[in-house]
């Protein structure tokens, strides 16, 4: 659509959950139509795709294909924001304005920070080369959830390693998940019985941030399946040669096929900061308008934890941030504190799912992990139809 050149600018860096729920947000206030009279929004993105990360595991496990996963947002569902595809390869607090890889640069009056976290496999010693190898394998972008189903698919049995390789990482429950999916997987192939499967992290428990209860039972799923937990182990090096894992305590563990959650870096940063500090009460950085959301920013937890990079959290973001950006622009009122209110599902196999829920921001949160049921497995494939049916739509989000 075209611009209006005195309407106020909202830029979107990013078109995954954090992105969209900014818009999908704007277009749920009563006075929507309004706020489109004043402002001009456009989102950024590499390839207008993204994913609902809960359906790596699926794609892992076998029950999706690979291509089925992705959800591309149309042309009308975006109607009526500026859709720039790109990669953004600056952002300029001072001047007001992000600049893309092509060098094309667009101006802003707010932003909203929605890049996401990419996988960093180099930042672990002797990892690429495991991969390349064919020896180890991840789950954390639907192609490479692909050869992990491969990978598994084609195991005869022996040590089957999960490795966390930072404290930093999507989805806190993934790792478990991956370990019980692919519990299930090698039960229905026929090696279940002569597969070691351990599960190793720099953790203390699983899902540090959702209090004490949930990662103790989380390790109780775990050791029910033949599962052995293996806390506070910091990889420091992987040998494909001799298929061994290092930790910085100097003890080694042995692997036949390495499937690890990789390293994570911020797809795109201000400044010198990594992950980025927001405050939570708007969402905002330290930048005047600049505010982030989701899997690029820093969250401290009222219990001293760091707030999970989970979608649940870059959708309350967005809540925040849309709120506040919209503030700051002068077309509304008042402004929304991030919400500590989260949940997760997590796959048991065999057609089963659990779910933790409740406020991260408790001292100390109060979270239990439900009994694993087909009901809640149902809930959670809802969850992406419901999702996919709002972007994949032939009807504006924004009217």
């Amino acid at each position: 659509m075209p611009q209006d050149p005195a309407a106020k600018k909202l830029l979107i860096l990013g078109a995954g959950v954090g992105g969209l729920s900014v818009i999908k947000e704007i277009a749920e206030y009563d006075s929507a139509a309004a706020i489109l009279d004043e402002i001009d929004i456009t989102i950024v993105d590499e390839d207008f795709s993204h994913f609902l990360g809960f359906t790596l595991p699926w794609v892992m496990r076998g029950w999706r294909a690979a291509d089925s996963v992705p959800i591309r947002p149309t042309e009308a569902a975006l109607s009526r924001v500026n859709r720039v595809t790109g990669r953004v390869s600056a952002i300029d607090p001072q001047r007001r304005q992000a600049t893309l890889a092509d060098d094309t640069t667009l101006e802003f009056d707010a932003l909203i920070l929605a890049t996401g976290a990419r996988n960093a496999v180099d930042r672990v010693p002797g990892l690429a080369d495991a991969v390349i190898n064919g020896v180890a394998v991840h789950y954390y972008d639907y192609d490479a959830a692909a050869e992990a189903h491969r990978a598994l698919s084609g195991f005869s049995g022996g040590r089957l390693m999960f490795l966390v390789t930072s404290p930093v990482y999507r989805c806190p429950v993934a790792p478990y998940e991956g370990a019980m999916l692919a519990a299930d997987l090698l039960e229905a192939t026929g090696v279940r019985a002569a597969t070691e499967i351990t599960a190793y992290t720099p953790e203390a428990q699983p899902m540090p941030s959702a209090g004490p209860y949930a990662g103790v039972e989380l390790i109780a799923f775990l050791q029910q399946r033949g599962i052995a937990f293996h806390a506070e182990h910091q990889v420091v090096a992987v040998d494909s040669a001799r298929r061994t894992v290092t930790f910085d305590n100097g003890t080694e563990a042995g692997f036949d096929l390495l499937m690890f959650i990789p390293p994570h870096r911020p797809a795109v940063t201000i400044g010198d900061e990594e992950w980025i500090s927001v405050d939570t009460a708007t969402m905002g950085t330290r930048h005047p308008g600049i505010y982030a959301i989701g899997d690029t920013t820093s969250v401290t937890t009222p219990w001293g934890r760091s707030l999970p990079k989970a979608a649940a959290f870059a959708r309350n973001g967005a809540v925040s941030a849309a709120r506040s950006a919209l503030h700051y622009l002068g077309v509304i009122d008042g402004t929304e504190e991030l919400s500590g209110q989260g949940y997760c599902y997590l796959d048991t196999g065999a057609g089963a799912s659990s779910r933790g829920a409740g406020d991260f921001f408790a001292e100390p949160p109060q979270i239990h992990l439900s009994t694993p049921s087909a009901e809640l497995n149902r809930q959670k494939t809802d969850e992406e139809h419901q999702w996919r049916a709002l972007w994949e739509t032939e009807t504006p989000v924004l009217r």
